[in-house]
């Protein structure tokens, strides 16, 4: 399927569509002829059906609709279709529109011919945009997607490592070589003193693999000791524990004697409530306070 821009060649009456035309074309590349895109033909018919306010109550009411808008979300929606389409777009020209030359081009789903007709690859011009609004407003959550996918691409690019120096082993046998003053090259070689055969000299190098894939654990906090799986880690794990555990007991300890004490306060009250009863029924008392006239 082509995209392209052109005059209609033919216009056809078509009255049961709110736009009542149907247009045609016929394609560069092809020489078929083609209606108009959809999205266009609903555009018209749109722009046929719409309504708007025609008094100025209800044009003001129209207005006051949009308060309040737009808001972060859509402003961020409406700066990143402006910068994916607009002058900004000029970050991604790094990658020009090159279908089928990328790598990435065999799963994209974004059509061939449409792409080709674009400044810059719209695959690009999209990863573009992500990274230069999230860091224009300081919000890493846009980019929490293209990260994982990422983690993801790494791990399985490490898996592939490991399984080709699983297979071919960690270390391999190399030529001994070197070059003369003239350019020539020549193998090392010697003769076995018994079979007299010459045979190549080699050396044991290590896997070249070996350091990238060290890197990769390094760099991505995937070592024994960063999962927490190493002897050491696990043994202070169970110190910290233990005075996790601890320090339960003593807040326990702490709780169960201030309910104690909170206990023996009640009691207290109640104590000295019939203390004071007891003392006003007290017979000696009595007799002093009617002796002295107070009673």
């Amino acid at each position: 399927m082509h995209v392209w821009d052109s005059e209609p060649e033919d216009i056809v009456d078509a009255p049961e569509l709110a736009h009542p035309y149907r247009y045609f074309a016929t394609c560069d590349k092809c020489r078929a002829t083609a209606q108009q895109i959809p999205w266009q033909r609903g555009l018209f018919s749109s722009y046929v059906k719409s309504t708007g306010p025609k008094t100025i109550e209800g044009k003001a009411a129209s207005a006051a609709n949009l308060d309040g808008h737009p808001t972060p979300e859509e402003a961020m929606r409406t700066r990143f279709n402006a910068l994916k389409h607009g002058a900004a777009a000029k970050q991604a020209l790094y990658f020009p529109a090159k279908p089928g030359k990328y790598d990435a081009c065999e799963t994209c789903d974004i059509d061939h011919d449409y792409c080709s007709q674009q400044v810059a690859c719209m695959r690009r011009t999209e990863l573009f945009m992500r990274h230069l609004i999230a860091i224009q407003n300081g919000d890493p959550e846009m980019l929490r997607e293209n990260h994982a996918i990422q983690q993801a691409n790494f791990a399985a690019l490490m898996d592939d490592m490991l399984l080709s120096v699983i297979s071919k082993g960690v270390a391999l046998e190399a030529p001994v070589y070197s070059f003369d003053k003239e350019g020539g090259f020549h193998l090392g070689n010697y003769k076995d003193p018994t079979t007299g055969e010459t045979k190549l000299l080699t050396e044991l190098k290590a896997n070249p693999l070996l350091k990238h894939i060290f890197d990769l654990i390094g760099k991505n906090n995937l070592s024994l000791s960063d999962l927490g799986m190493t002897q050491k880690v696990q043994d202070d794990n169970d110190i910290k524990m233990g005075k996790l555990q601890q320090d339960g007991v003593e807040k326990q300890s702490l709780l169960s004697f201030q309910e104690k004490q909170a206990e023996q306060l009640g009691k207290l009250t109640e104590m000295m409530k019939s203390s004071k009863e007891n003392l006003k029924n007290d017979p000696i008392l009595i007799e002093h306070n009617q002796n002295s006239g107070d009673g």
